[in-house]
């Protein structure tokens, strides 16, 4: 009897398993076509402007104008579609992270297109030379940013932990 109740529990959940399965399959398919589309609607204009955003971002950085920097960078919530300024505690953090890994040299590592509020833009930044750091090499960190397009517009925002990041470029 304990037989016939195992397979026929067996028997209920293999269903259930493909179904899963299946809607991984189907999110990740879903995704992709997401990405085609938006990736397709882009012009050499929106490549422009967005690494121009970038750029001007790090060139100030370099400049150590900081503040400059946090006013121009937004949060952006994927649920609601909307870009909002960093909030005070948000500002403060980057703020600190700015001072901490001053940019004294950078360069763009690359940049990657997936969906309206999902894009990568990487630098490697020298915050130290190697003689500052005693090392034969200058120390450096990365910093990445997340441009999105909202209504036809570019803004700049922050790159979170909790932002997916292009799995073809992440090095």
């Amino acid at each position: 009897m304990k037989t016939k109740a195992t397979i026929l529990i067996v028997s209920a959940l293999i269903p259930c398993f493909f179904v899963s399965c299946g809607n991984k399959k189907d999110k990740k398919q879903l995704r992709a076509e997401q990405v085609e589309e938006f990736t397709n609607s882009l012009t050499s204009q929106d490549t422009t402007t967005m690494l121009k955003l970038c750029d001007d971002a790090m060139e100030q950085l370099k400049a150590k104008q900081i503040d400059k920097v946090l006013a121009s960078l937004y949060e952006y919530n994927d649920s609601t579609k909307e870009v909002k300024p960093l909030t005070d505690t948000t500002a403060k953090h980057y703020r600190h992270h700015f001072m901490m890994f001053p940019v004294k040299e950078y360069y763009r590592k690359y940049y990657s297109f997936q969906l309206e509020g999902c894009n990568d833009v990487k630098y490697e930044v020298v915050f130290a030379t190697a003689e500052q750091a005693g090392t034969e090499e200058p120390a450096t960190t990365a910093f990445m940013f997340n441009p999105v397009k909202i209504g036809g517009v570019w803004h700049l925002c922050v790159k979170t932990p909790s932002d997916e990041i292009d799995p073809n470029y992440n090095r």
